[in-house]
């Protein structure tokens, strides 16, 4: 059995690699007789006084990975995780790869379970990409598609990583905001249409949507480039009439104008008026 007093060392000398190594092959019992003493050793750091917390930088990443690699639950891990972080500030070490490896080891039912309560605290509204990278990469490794999170749908459009359950996270672009403003950058609008793997009519009912919700204009010009690239055919105008029908009164002028522009195209523009 691996003990505490050859784990500490590594943890304290900053050594995640080989925190990993000893603790491969540990049995249940034996990570969960580690895991008080890792706590403990946490908390001891926290509280310290400030001349020792100058020094514990460094054993961040250590300490993250001992404890994917020995907390007993989904919760603990994600709790864990973000607090201790997966980047030591000044080496730029990323240990992402290192704490899939430790789950890995562990064999575990409770991945999917970790994998959304991660994707739960990817923020909406800025990026994480560390931890954007690990819940992409143990969803890949389970093969379980995570929450459809806003913070997974920024993070998606944000960065234009191949993510596991992509269907899913577009039936939420229309309700994430500030998306909308991220579409033309990453040329989203024709990546969107052309895919294969997105519902047209899904697609092109979310635009309609988030257009009568309005917001910024930054949002709204986005779903109207994402309209534009799935190019309706009349037949789904007409299927969608009242919806369109809905835009005309719109406070921005460029969507009840495309609104007009589609009925009048699918000769329904005299409904339209009365």
């Amino acid at each position: 059995m691996t003990a505490w007093t050859t784990l500490h060392p590594l943890i304290d000398g900053g050594d995640p690699v080989n925190v990993v190594r000893v603790l491969r092959e540990l049995g249940a019992a034996d990570r969960k007789a580690l895991a008080e003493p890792l706590r403990a050793y946490e908390k001891s750091l926290r509280t310290a006084d400030f001349v020792a917390k100058r020094f514990w930088g460094p054993r961040l990443c250590a300490l993250t990975v001992a404890g994917a690699a020995l907390l007993p639950s989904a919760s603990s891990v994600a709790v864990w995780v973000v607090r201790n972080g997966l980047r030591e500030d000044e080496t730029g070490t990323d240990v992402t790869d290192l704490v899939v490896e430790a789950l890995n080891d562990r064999n575990v039912p409770w991945l999917g379970d970790l994998v959304d309560r991660l994707a739960l605290r990817l923020p909406a509204d800025k990026l994480e990409p560390d931890l954007q990278r690990l819940v992409v990469q143990l969803a890949k490794h389970t093969g379980i598609a995570p929450l459809a999170t806003d913070g997974l749908v920024y993070a998606w459009i944000a960065t234009g990583q191949e993510v596991t359950g992509r269907a899913s996270l577009a039936r939420r672009l229309f309700e994430v905001d500030g998306v909308g403003a991220l579409l033309d950058a990453g040329g989203w609008p024709d990546r969107l249409a052309a895919d294969p793997a997105l519902d047209r009519t899904m697609l092109l009912e979310g635009c309609l949507f988030r257009l009568r919700r309005g917001g910024k204009l930054a949002d709204i010009n986005g779903f109207l480039l994402l309209h534009k690239a799935l190019a309706p055919t009349v037949d789904e105008v007409t299927m969608l009439a009242k919806d369109y029908t809905a835009l005309l009164a719109n406070s921005h002028p460029p969507v009840a104008g495309v609104a007009r522009h589609e009925l009048m195209r699918a000769g329904h523009l005299v409904q339209a008026n009365g």
